[in-house]
């Protein structure tokens, strides 16, 4: 067997398995943002809020187990590649399941969920036989992912809610896992091209929910001077995301992690539910039906969700720590929320949409000139 360990090849780049793998979240992901983009009736209610939060984590993590896997230790030998088109029937298995998790499928998502990872478990296994040098960490994810997937297994015994307690405990233990390992993942460093690479994937896979919450909430309506301009700013909106972080982030981040990166690792997750989030927004603005009040929380959230983690890895993993760029950007998001918040209820859905957009663009505005001096 190819003797396996780092995986530090120069300049490193996503190959077509990685992106043929990705296809299957892009499934989950659609029936993910469906809730609250659908909602109830319309109208997004607390319990579709906590069930897409809820259910983002263990298709998210589920994703970022190969991910790191590949990033670290990947050969992309028959083995490897079998075991990785495996592990994407059981995620196809896994987007059938989150539809309805709460409800009559939540065996099935529990059980693929729990499937994905052992698979991930086999896949360390062969790197804690083939390299000695690496046994501590990956006999350690073995065991931390083994554990927590086996509460996930365990779950299908007993009724809701001690399921649902089941299922946080094992997601606690396998987020839990490589925090405890730090100090030695840390002697692991990840690849500093390829993972942004993959990170910036993972995000593209999100923002196209929101293209198709754009489209969808155009579909029922006339055409009209009205749709058009929703869509201007729809569209605005989603270009200006897609440019912050693809023309700042991950331009500033690609070459420069270093260590372990779990602050880029974890701080990614709010950033991918707020994209989610945004193509309940887009719709709702598209769709012209709904009130100025819905559009503010569900943008506010959003955004709150994108830029405070997009805020603090810019700061922890640039080498130019500017104090003053740091507050201006805070200040920035929180004056804009609670602008957003407390006129709702006096401007239209329009000038909402006009007044995210300029201040997502005030917001690149700092991020590039901020970058182009570091990198530079």
């Amino acid at each position: 067997m190819k003797r396996i360990g780092l995986n530090t090849e120069e300049g490193r780049h996503a190959v077509w398995l990685e992106l043929f793998f990705d296809l299957v979240y892009v499934v989950a992901l659609t029936r993910l943002t469906h809730i609250v983009v659908a909602g109830h009736n319309g109208h997004i209610e607390t319990s579709d809020y906590l069930a897409f939060f809820t259910l983002f984590v263990p298709v998210w993590w589920s994703w970022v187990g190969h991910t790191m896997y590949q990033n670290r230790f990947g050969t992309y030998d028959i083995t490897d590649s079998l075991l990785t088109l495996l592990q994407m029937f059981f995620a196809i298995m896994l987007a059938f399941g989150v539809g309805n998790a709460f409800g009559k499928t939540g065996v099935i998502f529990a059980l693929a969920y729990a499937a994905t990872r052992w698979i991930l478990v086999l896949m360390y296994m062969r790197v804690y036989l083939g390299n000695p040098d690496v046994r501590p960490i990956a006999g350690g994810l073995s065991f931390g992912f083994a554990v927590g997937s086996s509460c996930w297994v365990v779950s299908v015994f007993f009724p809701p809610p001690a399921m649902y307690i089941l299922w946080v405990a094992g997601l606690v233990i396998e987020l839990a896992t490589p925090l405890l390992l730090r100090k030695q993942l840390a002697l692991v460093p990840v690849h500093n091209t390829h993972l942004p690479e993959r990170a910036g994937l993972f995000a593209l896979l999100v923002m196209g929910e929101s293209f198709l919450g754009l489209v969808s909430g155009a579909d029922t309506y006339e055409f009209s001077e009205t749709l058009v301009l929703n869509l201007v700013f729809g569209f605005s909106i989603i270009c200006a995301i897609w440019w912050l972080y693809f023309e700042t982030l991950e331009k500033a981040l690609t070459g420069n992690l270093q260590g372990a990166a779990h602050l880029f690792l974890y701080g990614h997750l709010p950033i991918y539910m707020g994209i989610g989030l945004l193509a309940a927004g887009v719709q709702r603005l598209v769709s012209t039906n709904h009130s100025t009040n819905d559009l503010s929380f569900i943008f506010s959230f959003s955004l709150l969700l994108i830029l405070v983690p997009l805020q603090f890895i810019h700061h922890q993993y640039i080498n130019n720590k500017s104090g003053r760029l740091f507050f201006a950007r805070g200040l920035l998001i929180l004056t804009s929320i609670l602008i957003f918040v407390g006129l709702s209820s006096f401007i239209s859905n329009q000038f909402l949409a006009f007044a995210i957009v300029s201040m997502l663009v005030i917001y690149i505005w700092l991020e590039s000139a901020f970058v182009i001096k570091v990198v530079k």
